[in-house]
């Protein structure tokens, strides 16, 4: 009986360290059956023919290909495709590709971030006419429903807060490098003129701009009647950034890289101080209230400390995200996992 029992048990150990081992095996090393019922894409699969990469078994497509090169040329003024250009597209495909995966494996160490992704899809369904509109807008761009929209916005912000907590350690700026920088920097960082600027604004996407102008027209007929400018920012305003604190945007320099560079704050055309003034952007409706210019002058090193800092900081996040990608995609090319097929 003993012996028996002792056999027994030793069987039970061998086929259940050989159902681990191959657990094991499907899910870290193979990605086979049970990793993709898991893990894999639940979408019909494409065919194969129009497969032009696979990235640890999910397939880009040329659809998806062709889609991107479209919005990329439209977005650059391009007419023509280069087969160069094309390559670098699916190369980026790849790497969004890499990350939603990553994302999703990590998905128990990230913060859910369903509640935002909510509140900016409310936010957007705000500046639709009505609700109708926006949810034809979301038809169109292929969701069927508002939840399925917030749960892509969701995997979005997972995706962006892991691929922050990978770089971050990597984009730290010391006060010291900030000070060396603006001491061999001092003669060639003049400070631009610059002004103080609150708005009231209103949206016109999704809505007809004459409406939008009427609604702006309105607030601004209560403002020449006295009504305070920040109590109408804060209830009024959809600059959820600038709203709260009553409109404002703080300073806002002349420089190439200003938001907005078409209001009319600077130049021969600058609006007045301290005048309300309405002034229409490629976003829609706004009044302005701005301060005095100053003038152009030479930067000291508190005027210039947070403009190197974000610099510095800028270029250090750029090359640690770019980095990151690199070592994902050579790690993806090296196991296999990674396989381009451009047509």
């Amino acid at each position: 009986m003993k012996l028996s029992s002792l056999k027994y048990s030793l069987y039970k150990l061998i086929i259940f360290s050989s159902v681990l081992l191959y657990l094991g095996v499907d899910l870290l090393v193979w990605h086979g059956p049970l990793w993709k019922s898991i893990y894999g894409d639940k979408t019909a699969a494409p065919d194969r023919s129009e497969i032009v990469a696979e990235v640890y078994g999910e397939p880009i497509t040329m659809a998806q290909l062709n889609r991107h090169e479209a919005e990329q040329n439209a977005l650059a003024g391009r007419t023509e495709s280069e087969p160069a250009r094309r390559a670098s597209m699916l190369m980026e495909l790849v790497r969004g590709k890499l990350l939603h995966i990553r994302t999703r494996y990590n998905e128990t160490r990230l913060p859910d971030c369903g509640e935002a992704a909510q509140a900016e899809v409310e936010r957007l369904a705000k500046r639709a006419a009505d609700s109708a509109t926006f949810d034809s807008w979301l038809a169109g761009q292929g969701y069927t429903d508002r939840q399925q929209y917030i749960n892509k916005l969701n995997v979005r912000l997972q995706s962006a807060e892991l691929l922050e907590q990978a770089i971050k350690p990597f984009c730290s700026v010391s006060e010291e490098e900030t000070e060396r920088i603006f001491h061999q920097l001092q003669t060639e960082l003049p400070a631009p003129a610059y002004r103080e600027v609150s708005h009231i604004f209103l949206a016109t996407l999704h809505k007809n701009p004459a409406d939008v102008q009427l609604q702006i027209e309105q607030l601004m007929e209560r403002l020449q009647n006295g009504e305070d400018f920040a109590a109408l920012a804060r209830e009024y305003s959809e600059d959820e950034n600038s709203a709260p604190r009553g409109g404002t945007l703080g300073r806002i320099e002349d420089t190439a890289e200003r938001p907005l560079p078409e209001l009319p704050l600077f130049g021969e055309n600058a609006i007045a101080a301290s005048t309300p003034t309405i002034a229409r952007s490629r976003w829609g409706w706004h009044i302005l209230l701005a301060g005095d210019i100053t003038p152009a002058g030479n930067r000291t090193l508190n005027e210039s400390r947070e403009s190197i800092r974000t610099a510095i900081e800028s270029v250090r996040r750029e090359q640690a995200t770019d980095a990151w990608f690199k070592g994902a995609v050579k790690e993806g090319f090296i196991k296999k996992r990674i396989k381009t097929h451009v047509k």
